[in-house]
C-alpha cells in the first residue's frame, strides 16, 4: 500500500512539474498577399463623388503590428460603359481617395491596380437598391427573451433577381453585424432583415446595399465562417475574391472590388 501511495504521489508531481514546460512551436509563415478593400458605395441623395480604396499586406498570425499598408501603388477605377477613368491618390496609412467619381447605375466598373511590377485588376457592376420603408423593434419574437429584436422592412421590385447586404452598426461596438438576403422566393414582396440587442439605448447605424451575386455568395460564406463554433467546426480559410493578379493569375489576392447604392438610417433602441 504505502508502494503504490509513493507511486500514486510521484505521478501527479511528474503531472504538474510538466506542465511548466515551455512549447515552442514553429508556425510557418505564408506567402505576404496583398489586401484589396475596394467598396465604392453611393448613398442615396448624395452624388457620391468622394470614395475611397485601402490597399495594404498581410501580416503574419503573431504579428504584433497588423497594419502593413501599401503606400506607392498606382489606382484607378475605369468606367467600362464609357470610358471615364478615375484615379485614386494616396493619402495616408494606404487609403486612396478621389473627389470626381461619377456613379451610373447598372454601369460597369474596372478597377486596376499597378503595384510591385504588377497589375491586379477586378470588374463589378453598380447596382441599385431599394428604400428601408420602416423600422419595426419588437421584444417577442427574439431568440434571447432579453434581447430587442429590430427589423428593417423594404419593397423587393418584381421581376429582377436582387441580392442584398444589410449592416448594423452599434455605438457598443466596433464590429457591425452584417446579414444577406436574396430574393429568389420572395421575389416582388415586402422583405425584412432583423438584428437583435439587449442594450437599451443602444445608437444603431442601419445601411442596405444592393449586391452583385458573386458577392453575396462571398459574403454569405464569410458570415458563415464568423459565425461558426465549436471543435468539430470546418477550419476558416482564406476567401479569395474577385481581385486578380493578371501578370500571375495563380497569386491569392485577398479581398473585393464592389459597388453599390446604398440607402441608409438611424435607429435607437428602446
Amino acid at each position: 500500500m504505502k508502494l503504490n501511495r509513493v507511486i500514486i504521489i510521484m505521478v501527479v508531481l511528474f503531472s504538474f512539474t510538466s506542465c511548466t514546460d515551455v512549447v515552442d512551436v514553429n508556425v510557418p509563415t505564408g506567402k505576404e498577399r496583398l489586401v484589396i478593400e475596394a467598396s465604392i458605395d453611393w448613398v442615396k441623395g448624395t452624388q457620391g463623388n468622394l470614395q475611397q480604396i485601402k490597399l495594404s499586406n498581410s501580416t503574419p498570425y503573431f504579428a504584433k503590428n497588423t497594419e502593413n499598408p501599401v503606400t506607392n501603388a498606382e489606382v484607378k477605377v475605369v468606367n467600362t460603359n464609357d470610358g471615364a477613368e478615375f484615379v485614386f491618390q494616396h493619402s495616408v496609412n494606404g487609403l486612396y481617395t478621389t473627389s470626381n467619381f461619377i456613379p451610373v447605375l447598372n454601369d460597369s466598373y474596372s478597377l486596376e491596380i499597378s503595384y510591385n511590377g504588377n497589375m491586379y485588376a477586378a470588374e463589378e457592376t453598380l447596382l441599385s437598391v431599394t428604400e428601408i420603408t420602416k423600422i419595426e423593434q419588437t421584444s417577442e419574437n427574439g431568440f434571447n427573451l432579453d434581447d430587442s429584436e429590430v427589423r428593417i422592412y423594404f419593397n423587393d421590385p418584381s421581376g429582377v433577381e436582387n441580392y442584398y447586404l444589410a449592416q448594423f452598426k452599434s455605438n457598443q461596438t466596433s464590429i457591425p453585424y452584417l446579414e444577406t438576403l436574396k430574393d429568389e422566393f420572395v421575389d416582388g414582396n415586402q422583405n425584412f432583415i432583423e438584428y437583435e440587442d439587449s442594450n437599451i439605448g443602444t445608437q444603431l447605424n442601419i445601411r442596405l446595399y444592393g449586391i452583385s451575386e458573386t458577392y453575396y455568395n462571398y459574403m454569405t460564406l464569410l458570415i458563415q465562417q464568423n459565425q461558426s463554433d465549436g471543435v468539430f467546426q470546418t477550419i476558416p480559410s482564406a476567401l479569395i475574391g474577385n481581385c486578380k493578379n493578371v501578370n500571375d493569375p495563380k497569386e491569392e489576392v485577398l479581398g473585393y472590388f464592389r459597388l453599390s447604392e446604398v440607402d441608409k438610417t438611424n435607429h435607437t433602441i428602446q
